[in-house]
């Protein structure tokens, strides 16, 4: 459990010589990390703002295969994907949850209905399973009462998976640690080290909490990987490594239920250039993306703009005629960066969707990729620099990356609430049942989480600032109106004591979460 002590005792720590040393806490850092520490392998990771802070916090909350990618060819992809979307349903104790998706028919849609028929089909077969079905109208009126436009004819349904992205991610952690590996978050590379033939040996990392002396310190490793996602290129310019990807933007937007009631989630064609957008439900609320435009602009926190407000609202209009939806409708926006290969293709959504891993003066970096391939991409990358690892050890993505709890007592696996947190915390699950204040073992409403998770979190998930527990662990900051700033008190009640901030650290806290929450989840100014 990362607790108050654990950052300076991890620190401490640090100045060892490390069999492997990952950079970015990030899905496809922590698939590796985690993979690496079950082999034995003496493995630090390093993340230089808080794990799943930047792309793997900001997806669209979906395990899937993709089925939007077969329009483009990518069957490689799809395929990878649905198998592993498989496997985590089956392995991640209700972590991954399978969510039905209905695509609407309409009279004027019919050669869409028939290429997503034939890509229905191939998504199963695919898999392997045989989980799609035709829908009438009446049946697809009832699985979404808010589809009531009289112009639907029926619809196609199908399956894939949702997610809390931030959530996976930390589970992956928290398990690569107890498998043996080290991780810290607030720790950044500054420098890539070299040795006398030039090849990179190690990193000097920083602390970025302000709280740890020397702030600074040199590290060696075996081999060094670069999995820091859009940030790839920024470490790679240290080895005058030329830029290798194409940015792309990818927005949300998130209403109220009420707003856009759901039962399934929808697939849906955007009316002005035909494009699949999402509709989904996600935490009792109505998750609705994702926008897919070149970034150029390159920031740590990356931003909705007003163009992608109004391309999706206009997606949400069509599809949900008789649920009119307008910006003061909008509970959050969240935007996050693919770290996509760039291939030049003629326009974003054309770009393929497959990992690469390349090495130059020994870094070895993979981008790429997508959340659900991660542990094919961890697997990957370990075998590209399985050679340069003690015993030459050899890696599979069918390897198990999570740790199952055990119940203890009869009913645990009857009750929702033990299951929700089985998820959730792995490991973790009973010691926080047995803390938790049973008054606080109950849902934030409207949505499912529980006010001892925010408690949990405050002393054990490394949060270090505001933004970490109400936008990665606790997601209040995305699911409630103003970031959750009208449950501050309640929130206050339950984690100040357990972060050791004092009232002026809790204030300026305060004032810096509404900054981030008002600049980059918020509507554009």
């Amino acid at each position: 459990m990362l607790t108050q002590t654990w950052r300076k005792d991890t620190w401490s720590n640090l100045d060892q010589l490390w069999d492997l040393i990952v950079i970015g806490g990030g899905i496809t850092g922590a698939g590796i990390f985690n993979m690496a520490a079950q082999k034995g392998l003496n493995t630090l990771l390093v993340e230089a703002r808080d794990f799943s802070f930047g792309t793997s916090s900001r997806s669209s909350k979906l395990v899937h295969g993709g089925i939007r990618y077969l329009r483009n060819r990518q069957f490689d992809v799809v395929r990878e994907s649905v198998k592993e979307r498989e496997r985590m349903l089956r392995e991640s104790d209700g972590l991954v949850d399978p969510l039905a998706f209905i695509f609407p028919t309409y009279e004027h849609n019919a050669r869409e209905t028939r290429l997503m028929k034939l890509g229905t089909l191939i998504y199963d077969l695919l898999a392997p399973k045989w989980q799609h079905y035709t829908l009438n109208q009446q049946q697809a009126r009832n699985a979404l009462p808010a589809l009531s436009d009289a112009s639907l004819v029926g619809g196609l349904k199908y399956f894939d998976a949702v997610v809390d992205d931030s959530q996976l991610v930390l589970r992956v952690i928290m398990d690569g640690i107890r498998f043996g590996g080290t991780a810290i978050n607030y720790a950044k590379v500054i420098q890539l080290c070299k040795a006398k033939n030039g090849s990179v040996e190690g990193v000097i990392v920083e602390d970025q909490s302000g709280k740890i002396a020397p702030s600074q310190v040199e590290l060696h490793g075996k081999v060094i990987i670069n999995a820091s996602g859009p940030w790839s290129d920024e470490l790679r310019e240290q080895i005058q490594g030329p830029a290798r990807l194409r940015r792309l933007r990818g927005s949300h937007l998130i209403f109220s239920q009420e707003s856009i009631p759901l039962k399934a989630a929808v697939t849906m064609l955007h009316p002005r250039d035909n494009r699949a957008l999402f509709a989904i439900p996600w935490e009792n609320r109505t998750l609705i993306g994702t926008t897919d435009l070149d970034h150029e602009l390159f920031e740590d926190e990356t931003r909705i703009s007003t163009a992608e407000v109004d391309y999706l609202l206009e997606a949400a209009q069509y599809t949900f005629p008789n649920h009119p939806v307008s910006e003061v409708d909008i509970i959050s926006t969240f935007s996050g960066l693919r770290p996509v290969i760039n291939t030049n293709a003629a326009h974003p959504s054309l770009e393929s969707r497959a990992h690469k891993i390349w090495e130059e003066d020994g870094l070895v970096t993979v981008a790429g990729g997508k959340l659900t391939t991660f542990r094919v991409m961890a697997a990957d990358a370990l075998n590209f620099c399985a050679d340069r690892l003690p015993g030459r050890p050899r890696f599979t993505h069918r390897a198990p990356c999570f740790i199952h709890p055990q119940s203890q007592a009869r009913n645990d696996r009857s009750n929702p609430d033990w299951l929700l947190m089985a998820g959730r915390l792995g490991m973790d699950v009973n010691p926080f049942f047995q803390q938790a204040d049973p008054e606080d073992l109950v849902p934030i409403e409207p949505i499912p989480q529980l006010w001892a998770e925010l408690t949990w979190a405050a002393k054990n998930e490394a949060v270090l600032h505001l933004d970490d527990l109400l936008l990665r662990r606790v997601r209040l900051g995305v699911l409630f109106p103003n970031g959750g700033m009208d449950l501050i008190d309640s929130i206050r009640a339950r984690v100040q004591p357990h972060l050791g901030w004092s009232d002026a650290d809790w204030a300026a806290e305060v004032e810096r979460y509404r900054q981030i929450w008002r600049e980059n989840y918020h509507l554009p100014n």
